[in-house]
């Protein structure tokens, strides 16, 4: 059934497009500001040339393995073995990632729209609507990403337009914030900010062709660069630092301030909304591949049995840090310190190692 599923290059660039710069609405301009100060917006602008290196070398050797996933490729090296080990690295990974951001989301929403709603109320909100996503499976997934990803753009980019008038290039100075080492040296274990980009490494098989997976990449890459720069440019152009490091949600932040007469007051509702979408698009991704995964590592049949199941794991995960403070370190300290490794560092050994097994069978005959 999954050889007739297929994904068209615009949809797997809105998929990466909402998993990558969803981290926008949540906390990534204020983690730019703490780690580089006012020099934040420079720190976002290496992160994605480095993150474009690294996707050029990744699918300058994914050529020799087109329509396979990073599963199909372990298998290619370690039989059934190598599939079942790779296929559960990734999927704890996405476990901990998805319970991890249900968990924010939920706590996120508590503080900007639910405020008397208990958290496991709003958890089960974002649980249901995932299910229910998931449960549609990942044409549906891709086709809905289409349409609504462009709208949350625009909505985002109506935001950055309208604070425009708060801007203040003089707090972008000192040019290099706390130093270039913060930047230049430290910045490049943040290339975890794309960990997300491994998703195109799953979707390979839907995407059928090789020139379309490497457009899907670069296009979703360039585009994910404008807006992560943009936001955190405008941000620390808006909110000088220190301040720039003190706020949760730094984009709702910059809704609240937008003013302009009668008509157009209180915009941080279009936040909320397109937050809350953009939330429930990437969690719905992350269950759909969760049990998509699990299927396909361990030789299971179906995989929709599987999504309920996962869906109540994920819910008991997300309740297990205490507080959002908690939920953000555990993203921000492990996932956006070390997703490099999945992303970039493990798709290569993968890639290596397979191309010579190749080589060598080649040379065998």
């Amino acid at each position: 059934m999954e050889k007739k599923i297929n994904i068209g290059k615009w949809e797997a660039v809105t998929i990466l497009i909402n998993m990558i710069n969803t981290k926008i609405l949540l906390n990534f301009p204020r983690k730019m500001a703490e780690e580089a100060g006012n020099a934040g917006w420079m720190l976002a602008i290496y992160i994605c040339i480095l993150a474009f290196a690294g996707f050029y070398i990744v699918a300058k050797l994914y050529r020799k393995f087109e329509g396979k996933d990073l599963l199909d490729i372990g298998e290619h090296i370690g039989g059934s073995m190598g599939r079942v080990a790779v296929g559960s690295i990734i999927i704890a990974f996405l476990l901990y990632i998805v319970s991890i951001y249900v968990r924010t989301f939920s706590e996120d929403m508590k503080i900007v729209a639910l405020t008397v709603s208990p958290i496991s109320y709003v958890t089960t909100f974002f649980i249901v609507c995932m299910v229910i996503g998931a449960w549609l499976g990942i044409e549906a997934i891709a086709r809905y990403h289409a349409i609504v990803v462009p709208v949350i753009a625009a909505g985002y980019l109506l935001i950055i337009i309208g604070v425009a008038p708060f801007i203040e290039f003089s707090n972008l100075l000192p040019i290099f914030g706390n130093g270039a080492k913060s930047i230049f040296v430290d910045g490049a274990l943040k290339t975890g900010i794309f960990t997300e980009l491994i998703v195109l490494f799953l979707l390979a098989p839907f995407l059928k062709s090789r020139k379309r997976f490497e457009s899907s990449g670069y296009t979703a890459l360039a585009i994910s660069s404008v807006l992560l720069v943009t936001a955190a440019l405008v941000y620390l152009a808006v909110i000088p630092y220190p301040g720039a490091g003190e706020k949760i949600l730094p984009i709702y932040h910059l809704a609240r301030m937008i003013n302009y007469g009668r008509f157009f007051q209180r915009l941080e509702s279009v936040f909320v909304l397109i937050w809350a979408t953009a939330g429930l698009m990437y969690v719905t991704v992350g269950l759909y591949l969760i049990a998509y995964l699990f299927k396909k590592t361990f030789g299971l049949k179906y995989h929709k049995p599987l999504i309920f199941p996962f869906a109540v794991i994920i819910f008991t995960l997300s309740l297990l840090p205490e507080n959002l403070i908690q939920s953000n370190l555990l993203e921000t300290e492990i996932i956006r310190e070390w997703g490099w490794i999945l992303v970039f560092v493990m798709p290569m050994l993968l890639l290596l190692v397979g191309g010579l097994i190749k080589r060598k069978v080649k040379r065998a005959q």
